[in-house]
């Protein structure tokens, strides 16, 4: 994310008040990238700048109060991913920008945040536990051969 010029926010350790304070003059950011939805959506509304900010989210779903974006002058943006794939509309689009992440894979331009600790079979349990815990980044299960 850094590479893109992009700051990531680690919503599990720290608050939106902290986070909106390592915005530049604590004034809120001018893009804010929602991957999680419920109340890390709610508190992408709280921490975007005044009159410029845009919050923009690929999770929007439930009941979200839009007050504190309103009240920021703010815009708020939401994209239901899957709609092209459940209506056929775009399919060809949502082809082309698969193909071109399968460029971006191949050619070993993407990083997943995976998660520093690595399960085998016998701690599955655990693993999924972790999941349910909100783990930073994806689990990995080893499985033996």
């Amino acid at each position: 994310m850094r590479g893109f010029g992009a700051i990531p926010i680690n919503y599990l350790a720290q608050t939106a008040d902290q986070y909106m304070a390592l915005s530049p003059n604590g004034e809120g950011w001018d893009i804010v990238y929602d991957t999680v939805g419920g109340s890390v959506l709610d508190d992408s509304f709280k921490v975007v700048k005044k009159y410029s900010g845009h919050a923009l989210s690929c999770l929007g779903w439930g009941t979200h109060s839009l007050a504190p974006l309103s009240f920021r002058g703010a815009s708020y943006s939401g994209v239901f991913t899957l709609l092209p794939l459940l209506t056929g509309k775009y399919r060809k689009h949502h082809g082309e920008i698969l193909a071109k992440a399968t460029e971006l894979a191949e050619a070993n331009k993407l990083r997943p945040l995976l998660n520093s600790r690595v399960f085998d079979t016998s701690e599955i349990d655990a693993a999924h536990q972790a999941v349910s815990n909100g783990s930073l980044g994806k689990i990995v299960v080893q499985i033996a051969p």
